[in-house]
């Protein structure tokens, strides 16, 4: 019996003391994709005629699965052109990084394990749904911080840096551009770069009124990024929600009940897109393979696999409009 202590305690304190060798990411955030390879970087595609070209733009890697993932899969079926960018790679889930590694302390290597870790299960979702690693740029800024570059870190001069990471710059292996640094300057020009490479017809962009910091200044970026490209034609603009109070309503797995927009955004005019139910069990899988967001917050996340997404389009008015005021950097 005592013998059976010693062996169930030191199976409880391993994984606690490997959390403290200096300069070593832990184990157990890698553990379960160790077979999936680091995506490579990827530079955007340049743009093909007569083709319908997507872009959808989101703040975290999971945020695309969970609001658009069955649409994603239909456009990939229709031969449409899907290019995802992830501004930042969620490496700030302070309830994964702890549950994984069982350790309180918050190391900057632990965090970054979980970036890439995240990056993993982005290429492993978006596999299932039909897009391949060479439609998916990372470029790197920090997860939590987006909306202060937006206030108050717009010119390299003043980066921002990540309390998790301790980083003033795109660090990952697969940074778009490494050279950058964590401002808003850097993240307009990236955004602005891969969009007048790619030329996108539709693009998909967070809600203004998602209750996430970081989505909301990810549509200001984006936005800003078109309207200094000065097109004749502007692309469609959809807007995606994921954050919203007491929404998805019930935070279960429900896939046979219709999903509806909060009713604090009924003066919004949703679109509903209904997903065959093949469709359906692709998103489900894709939603799975965010192991680190399932184990910390998976009632959540299931909530989103419904028989239909929503979506929305940015008011009518010219981007130059768009980025006065709320929509523009204060500077």
């Amino acid at each position: 019996m005592r013998a059976r202590r010693w062996w169930i305690g030191g199976l409880v304190l391993v994984p606690f003391a490997l959390g403290f060798i200096p300069g070593v990411p832990h184990p157990f955030l890698n553990l379960f994709l160790w077979w999936v390879p680091v995506p490579p970087r990827v530079e955007p595609p340049d743009p093909i005629p007569d083709v319908e070209r997507v872009l959808v733009v989101a703040p975290h890697p999971d945020d695309e699965v969970l609001a658009l993932g069955g649409t994603i899969a239909n456009m990939v079926r229709e031969g449409q052109e899907v290019l995802i960018v992830f501004l930042t790679n969620g490496d700030a889930n302070r309830a994964a990084k702890r549950l994984f590694t069982l350790n309180p302390l918050h190391r900057a290597v632990d965090y970054r394990a979980l970036g890439y870790r995240r990056q993993k299960e982005a290429v492993r979702a978006l596999s299932i749904l039909g897009v391949p690693k060479s439609r998916l740029i990372f470029l790197g800024y920090p997860d939590g911080g987006l909306a202060t570059m937006w206030a108050s870190c717009w010119d390299r001069e003043v980066p921002y840096t990540s309390p998790y990471t301790k980083a003033r710059h795109p660090f990952y292996t697969n940074s778009y551009r490494p050279e950058a640094v964590y401002c808003g300057e850097d993240l307009m020009l990236d955004l602005t770069e891969i969009m007048g490479r790619f030329r996108p017809t539709v693009v998909y962009l967070p809600h203004p009124d998602d209750a996430h910091p970081d989505h909301q200044a990810a549509l200001r970026f984006a936005v800003a990024a078109l309207a200094a490209l000065e097109w004749e034609e502007r692309p469609e603009l959809r807007l995606y929600l994921v954050h919203a109070p007491r929404w998805p309503f019930p935070r279960r797995l429900i896939p046979d009940l219709e999903l509806a927009p909060p009713a604090t955004f009924d003066g919004w005019q949703w679109q509903s897109c209904p997903l065959p139910e093949e469709v359906v069990e692709l998103k489900l899988a894709a939603v799975r393979a965010y192991s680190s967001q399932r184990v910390t917050n998976g009632r959540f996340l299931a909530g989103f696999v419904r028989p239909n997404e929503i979506y929305t389009r940015l008011p009518g008015l010219s981007l130059a409009q768009l980025t006065d005021g709320a929509y523009g950097p204060n500077r």
